[in-house]
């Protein structure tokens, strides 16, 4: 059942965004202007209404995080009604899921692995050194870069035109088809493959776009500004039959020209699509008016912006403070000298400093510990990028994907089963003659007696392991969370932690734990690994 009532909480701009529903719609929203409450609440009108079913709805965010806060908020708003929003998410989820139902498409099978960084640098370094590509001239955070960079253009490798003023592009390119051919013989993708491949999918089979574009008869897009030309391109895909596309964004806030948004989307949306409606959200309900003014007499020096001019019904607050510093260890003691006056009126909770990179907080602890200060760091690394976690996720895609290479790689010899490096070597060059995939090479090898004999036992121990644990998953039925804890009992991997008893094993431990009782939100192993590799 809608709530009647989501209308009234509405200011008049913010009224006017949500039942505006046909035709394109582009809503520039300034910060702190509510255009979460405009998002939600325009879908729960859209149903409403009855112009539309909740899986004939699409909504697009950038993170995880907004995209579970609209859910929250829509079903508080909508109740039962809000199941059926299926198709809201992020744009590398929403791919996904359009990708595995048309996998065979880009030439991948359904259970395709999605790939981190680490695995893509561990990749292109094979790749180099098969190349005799020196690495320290070239580094692989450089060609992944210049790659991504491709794939946010929309071109494969045999669609890259290189630029002849660009040392570096032409041995790049060679790389990109041989890395982009791996991919496809791994069953895996990267997360510039997710959209690309999708775009593809759209581009060349008019079957399948017309079906998606008949019927997402509204799209919803937050945070538009940030898009780059690959999404750009997705959406407008999409958007082709019905043509209701709602962009909601702020120019102002656009900074990832870095990593290639295009702010030329938001900007020049309303010649993409004729008729656009244009609707400004400016009644700010975050800040105090001296911070508007400080922010928008800044910002008005920007030149290709929309425009808009940001107003609270607020008082005007204190005054805003700017202190300048010559480096670091200065900022960090007037920063500390600051909260020693204020520390007995606030406390040490209400109190934080933020800091664009987790690198600027050295010259802080190192203050805050002469003076005696106590603190706290938020941040570092993330749960799923913890050695242990990556290990466990690893065995799980072994089992889940016996192509996927990087993960049997990781995994093989940890914890040790006396497969050296030479053994791995050889494994890998048998799998490149034979063109199989390392698992594939290595029980080759074993059959034709190619393995030493010590490493033979523990690489068969290895594998006979793998088709128990498969068996386990796909004929005993095992659900996930028992299928982990079997594999690290069995793998040995849980006895190599605990028989080393110090402090960081028991965090690993602890870490593991956690992992068990977060699978628990997941129904099954393919739906778990989907989460962890979009996480």
């Amino acid at each position: 059942m809608v709530n009647s009532d989501y209308l009234k909480e509405l200011n008049e701009a913010q009224k006017e965004a949500t039942t505006h529903l046909d035709g394109p719609l582009l809503i520039v929203a300034g910060a702190g202007s509510g255009k979460t409450k405009v998002l939600t609440s325009r879908i729960a009108h859209i149903i409403a209404q009855k112009k539309a079913f909740p899986n004939q709805i699409l909504a697009v965010t950038f993170t995880n995080k907004a995209s579970k806060e609209m859910q929250n908020r829509i079903s508080k708003m909508l109740g039962s009604t809000a199941v059926g929003l299926s198709w809201l998410g992020t744009f590398h989820s929403i791919c996904a899921k359009l990708l595995r139902k048309h996998a065979s498409a880009a030439k991948l099978n359904s259970n395709f692995t999605i790939i981190d960084t680490d695995d893509q640098i561990r990749l292109i370094k094979n790749i180099c050194k098969a190349e005799n590509i020196d690495v320290k001239q070239l580094s692989p955070k450089y060609i992944l870069a210049i790659i991504d960079r491709w794939k946010n253009k929309g071109l494969y490798p045999n669609e890259v035109i290189i630029n002849q003023k660009d040392i570096y592009e032409k041995t790049i390119l060679p790389v990109y088809k041989i890395y982009q051919q791996k991919l496809i013989d791994l069953n895996v993708c990267d997360f510039g493959d997710l959209i690309l491949h999708t775009v593809k999918i759209l581009e060349n089979n008019t079957d399948i776009r017309e079906i998606y574009s008949k019927n997402f008869k509204y799209i919803l897009v937050d945070e538009y500004q940030d898009t780059n030309f690959i999404q750009s391109r997705w959406l407008n895909l999409l958007a082709e039959k019905h043509k209701n596309i709602c962009c909601v964004g702020d120019d102002d806030q656009s900074i990832y020209s870095w990593r290639g948004a295009e702010i030329k989307n938001f900007l020049e949306f309303d010649q993409i699509y004729q008729n656009t409606k244009v609707i400004r959200l400016e009644e700010n309900y975050r800040s105090t008016q001296n911070i508007l003014t400080v922010a928008s007499n800044l910002i008005a020096n920007n030149q290709n912006r929309v425009g808009k001019n940001l107003k609270t019904s607020m008082e005007d607050g204190e005054l805003i403070k700017l202190n300048c510093y010559k480096n670091g260890k200065d900022e960090a003691i007037g920063i500390s000298d600051e909260i020693e006056k204020i520390k007995d009126e606030y406390s040490l909770n209400n109190i934080a400093i933020l800091v664009r990179a987790i690198f600027q907080t050295r010259e802080f602890e190192e203050r805050f510990l002469k003076i005696g200060l106590p603190y706290r760091i938020l941040g570092g690394t993330k749960f799923y990028e913890r050695a242990e976690i990556k290990d466990c996720v690893a065995y799980l895609r072994t089992v889940y994907q016996d192509k996927d290479d990087l993960a049997f790689e990781r995994i093989v010899n940890n914890p040790k089963r006396s497969i050296g490096d030479n053994t791995l070597k050889q494994i890998h060059e048998f799998s490149k003659k034979e063109t199989v995939s390392l698992e594939f090479a290595a029980r080759k090898m074993i059959e034709k007696d190619l393995i030493k004999p010590k490493t033979k036992m523990g690489l068969s121990f290895f594998l006979d392991s793998l088709s128990k644990w498969r068996n386990d998953l796909k004929v005993n039925n095992i659900g996930h969370i028992k299928l982990l804890q079997i594999i690290l009992d069995e793998s040995g991997y849980s006895a190599m932690l605990k028989n080393k008893k110090d402090l960081d094993n028991e965090n690993r431990l602890e870490n593991i734990k956690e992992l068990l009782s977060a699978m628990k939100e997941f129904d099954n192993l393919e739906s778990f690994l989907e989460h962890v590799s979009l996480a």
